[in-house]
């Protein structure tokens, strides 16, 4: 139950720090399983990961 729990918090982190990211009730997450909660977490990193080279890209036009 705790790995549920540190998986909630984590995604919690992610939606908090995705400007892209559906705004949801994190109370809804409970409900799902470890594995869902795990896809879900894979799914905001490969979110997070895109925008962090959309950034680079951005510093490198502004860098020219």
């Amino acid at each position: 139950m705790d790995n549920k729990k540190e998986l909630i918090e984590e995604i919690a982190k992610l939606i908090e720090s995705d400007p892209e990211a559906t705004p949801m009730e994190l109370s809804v997450l409970e409900f799902l399983s470890e594995d869902d909660l795990i896809s879900v977490l894979k799914n905001l990193y490969k979110s997070k990961e895109s925008r962090s080279e959309q950034n680079e890209e951005w510093f490198q036009e502004l860098c020219k």
